[in-house]
């Protein structure tokens, strides 16, 4: 942000004042605005008082809101007021990202709503802002599995975007499995394939490869499969960063994909992690990786190593006493 041209142009319009919300005074900050993700950016006039609040890392998401944000400078309680009285689409959009990132998904749902029913061009639609807090209202019990299934159709519905699509999917695919959904894993499989499937740059390549892993597991339960295409996933450079090794260990030992090629990948991390933490975390899942091939007495070995490198985490501790008592019961 310091560097960024673009960014320092747009910033001339107000006074940034930047707060670490981990410490010092930054906590109470932090609690005072109901700051619960990072970044969030609120708008305040002179008078402390909120006029616009959103959140998000993107460039371009940023400089398309501060200038909007800049352009009413009401307060959200006046622009709260102006909307329930006379309704129009930009109070609505206002209100529905003020709410989303107060955490106040409900509200925002409504806002977003009310846009879509206000909206008169075609080209612009809501449907992605009502399924991001539709599902985000999901993950705290707000709204149920039927909910987001109608949120992530009108979303699909509405957007001409791969990206939005591939989002949507790679969303839906999981909480469809959690809910033993098979016919809507497919869908939402199907449409997110669909959408990139000619896709001319990286991301949406990337997107496309990332869809085929779930599609060679899930529909296909072909893991020879997902494993290639789980590699095809992976950043450049993985094979030689431990943190990236042990994260495609995992995911092939929760998947009971290619252990034994998962098995020497772990081991490579282990010996590339940073002593401490990362060691314990690359330990661990290393003998979670032996135990699933049946090596459980060099499972609970690495096991202990884990617990000797985190010695504080209860966890690594439960590990060895698991590993442990699995072989006892077999003497």
């Amino acid at each position: 942000m310091n560097s960024d041209i673009d960014i320092q142009k747009a910033l001339e319009s107000v006074v940034l004042y930047k707060v670490d919300c981990e410490k010092g005074d930054g906590k109470d900050i932090a609690k005072e605005f109901k700051v619960s993700g990072y970044p969030t950016f609120v708008l305040l006039n002179k008078d402390g008082k909120v006029i616009d609040r959103w959140m998000g890392y993107a460039k371009d998401y940023f400089l398309k809101t501060l200038p909007d944000a800049t352009a009413d400078l009401t307060t959200i309680d006046e622009k709260k007021a102006r909307f329930q009285n006379n309704p129009d689409l930009r109070s609505a959009v206002v209100l529905g990202r003020y709410s989303s990132a107060m955490g106040e998904y409900k509200e925002a749902v409504a806002c977003y709503l009310k846009a879509q029913s206000l909206n008169t061009n075609s080209e612009i639609g809501y449907g992605f802002e009502i399924f991001e807090n539709t599902y985000d209202g999901a993950n705290k019990e707000i709204f149920n599995y039927q909910d987001l299934v109608s949120a992530a159709d009108n979303a699909l519905k509405s957007s001409a975007s791969p990206m939005k699509t591939y989002y949507v999917a790679s969303m839906m695919v999981p909480i469809a499995q959690k809910n033993e959904k098979r016919a809507d894993i497919e869908k939402y499989l199907e449409a997110g394939l669909d959408a990139t499937a000619n896709g001319a740059d990286d991301e949406t390549k990337n997107a496309h490869t990332d869809l085929m892993v779930s599609f060679s597991l899930l529909i296909k339960d072909d893991t020879a499969t997902a494993f290639e295409y789980k590699k095809g996933t992976m950043p450049k450079g993985w094979q030689d960063d431990p943190i990236q090794l042990n994260q495609f260990a995992w995911w092939c030992f929760e998947n009971s994909a290619n252990l034994k090629e998962a098995e020497m990948l772990s081991r490579k991390s282990v010996t590339q992690a940073k002593p401490g933490r990362e060691k314990a975390n690359n330990l661990d899942t290393l003998a979670e990786i032996l135990h699933a091939q049946g090596k459980t007495g060099e499972a609970l070995e690495f096991s202990r190593q884990a617990n000797a490198e985190d010695s504080e985490n209860k966890f690594f501790r439960s590990q060895v006493e698991r590993f442990q008592k699995i072989l006892d019961e077999k003497k």
